[in-house]
């Protein structure tokens, strides 16, 4: 369901950035449609994705939702997909996430 507004962009994109430094995470590409996020990051071998998962959906609906300028709330799906991209592949996940807004232009989120 579409929960992403402009406002939530924005908040979003500030808070996945400040969970991802506390947690020494780098932010490779991210991409922001009206119903879903993509992120590529670069992290040690032994961080544990699920637990980074709970940190960037959890707890960004728990704060989002208490956000002034939150008017559409925001609830995640209770599924995440993770891959793990070579460096031969980089480039093209990039891209990929980078492209989001031309693969779905009903989905662009509009500041």
């Amino acid at each position: 369901m579409p929960m992403i507004d402009g406002p939530t962009r924005t908040f979003l994109d500030e808070f996945f950035r400040r969970t991802m430094i506390k947690e020494d995470v780098t932010l490779v590409a991210l991409a922001f449609l009206r119903s879903h996020v993509h992120l590529l990051v670069r992290c040690g071998t032994r961080i544990d994705l699920g637990h980074l998962a709970q940190l960037l959906k959890g707890g960004s609906s728990y704060a989002a939702s208490r956000h002034l300028d939150n008017k559409l709330g925001l609830r995640w799906n209770r599924q995440y997909s993770v891959t793990s991209v070579s460096p031969k592949l980089l480039q093209a996940a990039i891209d990929y996430i980078e492209g989001q807004n031309q693969r779905h232009p009903t989905e662009k989120v509009t500041l």
